[in-house]
């Protein structure tokens, strides 16, 4: 037996199977830089305390004046040289 050849007199069919679907996940990563400037002042305080001192000084003067007088030639009046 003999097959014999098919043949199409009409329009060929065109089946569309559904879509099938792949759901693929990408990740990616970024950096993002955040810059949180900060400033320090140091003063310095100094305090300069002027101590300021009033000393103080008495003195007490005594004039001494002297004189030599002449008594003459005899022992004091009263002394007695023979004691």
């Amino acid at each position: 037996m003999r097959r014999r050849p098919c043949c199409h007199t009409g329009p060929v069919e065109t089946i569309v199977c559904p879509t099938k679907h792949h759901h693929v996940n990408t990740c990616s990563q970024s950096q993002v830089n955040y810059v949180h400037p900060t400033h320090t002042s140091v003063m310095n305080h100094h305090t300069i305390q002027n101590t300021h001192f009033y000393p103080q000084t008495t003195s007490w003067g005594q004039t001494v004046n002297q004189t030599n007088a002449y008594g003459g030639p005899n022992w004091p009046p009263g002394y007695n040289r023979w004691r």
